[in-house]
């Protein structure tokens, strides 16, 4: 190693923040700030001004909330990861219930760190996650480990009842809700309800994705 590499300052981790409240935005931006190896290079309020912010700046982590007011920080890191994004993404969140938690690192998430969290819990997350480790937290450790326990015990049910699995076949067909609820004898507002439980099940938000979902799991054959 020559003497100019010694003497080079080391390389900072840089952080994208992501959250609609000003507040808890500016005061996380200061916690960070105040890590001598950590750097806040960007703010984002909404979801799309965090994928702008990341997809430009190519933070090396990125702490986004659960609710942003567009869309969530789960989806921001579904889109990441479609994208090949390198960023690694912390979620921030008020909940602390345990479908929650697990929803998050299912989908990519490399910690989960409630918001009353202290700032050195939120520098030495940001820290670890940059150097590719996961990280929970143990004030969630419990809550998901509870999840994982009743998602242990759910494995021997069908994820979807039979009338869900009917409905979602006729979706396939390309059948409307209406022609749906007129081929079951039931109202369109039961069908939607329904439908919303195989969403809610299938971690989707709209019948092509269940549809999708389903295939992909042998569910529809």
């Amino acid at each position: 190693m020559d003497v100019a590499s010694r003497l080079a300052p080391p390389k900072l981790v840089r952080v994208v923040i992501a959250d609609d409240h000003p507040v808890y935005r500016k005061g996380a931006a200061g916690l960070i700030n105040g890590c001598p190896e950590l750097e806040v290079v960007g703010e984002a309020g909404t979801g799309a001004e965090a994928l702008e912010g990341i997809r430009s700046l190519a933070p090396d982590v990125a702490v986004v909330d659960l609710g942003l007011p567009d869309f969530d920080g789960i989806a921001v890191i579904g889109m990441l990861e479609r994208e090949g994004s390198a960023t690694r993404v912390v979620i921030v969140s008020a909940s602390e219930d345990g479908p929650t938690i697990y929803r998050a690192f299912a989908h990519g998430a490399r910690a989960y760190i409630p918001k009353v969290s202290s700032g050195d819990l939120l520098c030495s997350t940001l820290l670890r996650v940059a150097t590719g480790e996961s990280v929970i937290p143990p004030s969630i450790q419990s809550a998901l480990t509870r999840e994982l326990r009743a998602r242990r015990d759910r494995t021997d049910e069908p994820l979807l009842t039979a009338r869900e699995l009917e409905i979602l076949r006729m979706c396939a067909d390309g059948l409307t809700s209406a022609a749906i609820a007129e081929a079951l004898f039931v109202s369109v507002p039961t069908v939607k309800t329904h439908l919303q439980h195989v969403y809610a099940k299938l971690e989707v938000s709209d019948r092509a994705a269940a549809v999708a979902q389903a295939l992909r799991r042998g569910l529809l054959t």
